[in-house]
């Protein structure tokens, strides 16, 4: 408590198990309880996850539970917990942050985030712009996270290692890391210890020892970090193309993508389960013309997906594919995502999550093994096998 109430912007955790999510909502509490103590009255504040499905299993639940039915009222039409008028009618708003821009004009005295690595670099510049309240001088930033996510790299960077870009440089005083360990949490049972410890070893290292350097165990694209994601959006000027990888049981993907200058943009993504394929090639000719783009002009995918690649047909899109060894196309991908000279070519919108769970968290070899003649354990690849189709056909 001592720490955050003296920084504007903690970081608390690192490990699994602490207490990382309850102690964030009892301490934005406590905040909201502080101003009323100094006459400030209807202050709001913002306890985030990066979507509603995290949100409501991490917070909601736990705070329709926990808080006390004197002290306030949960307003599940609101998503908000509001502070009845004699302890000064505060509110703590739950939200997430599949789309942090839409709190652009919004102000909280007090922003937390759980499991900050889920999201961006600039999810978090983004929420610092409502950092503000009248009244209060030093509106606060707190976080909580495990030091595995899209986003471990920019938060380690701040937090950890202490390295500011120049816009946060007179701010470094005002961070601070507080490591919290399993064993600090005295409710957690000896099982659930001895499950993290059961952990594969780069898993064991990030949530039991709470290790910022331990990547995702047997990760297959593990060239692709933070700096891959950006918030760049289409050229209406450049032509489009489609990276398609069908399915209907198993996730069918489709990705949007422009060729640059520089490399390649992702920048958007359908990913539809029990959706016939005259539908998916509807909905993605529909996103296009949202975006005010042209029809796409080529749509790459697997070769054995007939029905799909007459669909694109009949929609007077060119379709195209390209047999190649598994191993080749996924070589190929890495050094388009980073290349010996650290030369990132592709680069993917932060919107594309499935794609970005995929490639951050989901692709992986089998068990004990990882190298550039292995094929990958064949799950959680949809996305980055239309990706992988459209590189070798479009990117060699």
């Amino acid at each position: 408590m001592e720490r955050a109430d003296s920084h504007r912007y903690l970081l608390y955790g690192g490990a699994r198990g602490p207490g990382k999510s309850y102690w964030l909502r009892w301490y934005s509490l406590r905040f909201l309880l502080r101003c009323a103590e100094r006459g400030l009255r209807g202050v709001r504040t913002m306890l985030a996850c990066e979507d509603y499905p995290s949100l409501r299993d991490r917070q909601v639940s736990k705070i329709m539970v926990e808080f006390p039915a004197w002290l306030g009222e949960w307003q599940a039409s609101h998503s908000e917990y509001l502070l009845r008028p004699e302890f000064g009618s505060g509110a703590l708003c739950l939200r997430n942050l599949d789309d942090a821009s839409k709190y652009q004009s919004a102000e909280f005295a007090l922003i937390a985030v759980d499991e900050l690595t889920k999201d961006t670099e600039s999810t978090f510049n983004m929420l610092r712009g409502s950092l503000r309240w009248t009244g209060i001088d030093r509106p606060q930033f707190i976080a909580a996270t495990n030091p595995n996510g899209i986003g471990a790299a920019w938060v380690r960077a701040l937090w950890i290692e202490r390295r500011f870009p120049k816009h946060l440089q007179d701010l470094s005083g005002e961070f601070a890391f507080v490591p919290g360990l399993p064993g600090d949490n005295p409710y957690l049972s000896p099982a659930y210890i001895e499950e993290l410890k059961a952990q594969p070893d780069a898993v064991r290292k990030a949530w039991l020892e709470g290790d910022w350097y331990a990547g995702v165990e047997g990760l297959v694209y593990s060239e692709f970090t933070a700096d891959n994601i950006v918030d760049t959006e289409p050229d209406k000027a450049l032509p489009v193309e489609i990276a398609f990888d069908a399915g209907y049981i198993d996730p069918c993907a489709v990705l949007f993508i422009q060729r640059t200058g520089e490399g390649a943009l992702v920048f958007d993504e359908l990913y539809q389960t029990k959706t016939l394929a005259e539908q998916t090639v509807a909905d993605a000719v529909d996103k296009c013309h949202e975006y005010g783009l042209a029809l796409p002009e080529i749509a790459v995918g697997s070769p054995e997906a007939k029905e799909m690649q007459e669909r694109w047909r009949m929609a007077n899109i060119a379709v195209r594919h390209h047999t190649h060894e598994v191993v080749d196309g996924i070589n190929l991908v890495r050094t388009l995502f980073c290349d010996s000279k650290g030369v990132r070519s592709i680069k993917v919108h932060r919107r594309c999550v499935n794609l970005i769970r995929e490639l951050t968290e989901g692709y992986v070899y089998a068990e004990g093994t990882k190298g550039v003649h292995e094929k990958p354990v064949k799950a959680n690849d949809h996305a980055s096998d239309a990706l992988r189709y459209w590189a070798y056909a479009r990117m060699r």
